[in-house]
């Protein structure tokens, strides 16, 4: 199967809504392909996060009828419902009003901006991280989802943990996870915004549940300046990404980011538990 075609069943594929052989054609060329592999990670991503972000809300009928009638009033022109009186009785001239719309207007678009302002300030924060993780949530997927083979697989810890510290081009963190077991390990994968062929993933399983720990050394990593201070601090950055979560942190000589199924909550608990 060609990119061409692929491309053309990505969506079907995501949606589980193609037939055995053909999806079997498409996981094949995925797998061997990086270009059509982001573009499948990046529409699974997607439908994610419109499944679990977009909710359909029912508005209520009281609503729909003011609206309807604020709409009318616009096409009919402007005709005051409501007569404002002073203390004497007397009708406020309509410019009042109008004045008074206006400031009530600007209130609102103040408060607009202002939520606006730290909407915009909190994603600028989180955006640089999001490119230092993308490439790494992208191949945890596909290890997750069986499109990419690590080089190291085994179910016996000690075998894994052994070819590691034989390729490893540098000392790596072997961490004992409760409950974890540790299965598997890639190594020099360009799938990270390191800069560096000298990385380490481990790999760590619990049943369904996945640990991907990721490792550079901290003098390769070509990491954004705001997020190199936060990890050189000693902060644990903690997010989300669709149904994954993910960690950054660092320990001195190594730059660390841990990629799970598991929840933010929970991948935090265990890490700290292993630390």
């Amino acid at each position: 199967m060609d990119c061409k075609k692929t491309r053309e069943l990505i969506s079907a594929l995501v949606d589980n809504e193609i037939d055995e052989k053909t999806k079997q054609e498409a996981q094949e060329h995925i797998w061997r392909c990086a270009t059509c592999r982001n573009e499948f990670e990046l529409e699974k991503k997607t439908k994610n996060l419109l499944r679990t972000k977009v909710k359909l809300i029912n508005v209520p009928q009281e609503l729909t009828q003011i609206i309807l009638s604020q709409i009318k009033t616009l096409q009919d022109g402007y005709e005051p419902q409501v007569e404002l009186k002073t203390e004497s009785g007397k009708k406020v001239k309509p410019w009042v009003e109008i004045a008074f719309s206006l400031g009530v207007a600007f209130v609102v678009i103040s408060l607009s901006l202002v939520l606006i302002s730290v909407y915009e300030n909190k994603m600028a924060q989180k955006e640089p991280i999001a490119k230092e993780v993308s490439g790494l949530l992208s191949h945890f997927d596909s290890i997750s989802n069986g499109l990419a083979k690590p080089e190291i697989l085994s179910d016996d810890p000690n075998a894994v943990i052994t070819q590691i510290y034989l390729r490893s081009e540098f000392t790596p963190m072997i961490m004992q996870i409760p409950n974890f077991k540790i299965v598997g390990a890639s190594f020099n994968t360009r799938h990270s915004n390191s800069g560096s062929e000298k990385c380490l993933n481990l790999i760590y399983r619990s049943g369904d549940k996945l640990i991907f720990l990721h490792q550079v050394p901290m003098q390769h990593a070509n990491l954004h300046e705001d997020v190199k201070k936060r990890i050189l601090k000693g902060e644990w950055i903690y997010d989300t990404a669709g149904d994954d979560s993910f960690v950054l942190w660092g320990t001195g000589e190594l730059l660390c980011c841990a990629v799970s199924n598991l929840s933010r909550e929970k991948l935090e608990e265990i890490l700290k538990q292993s630390w």
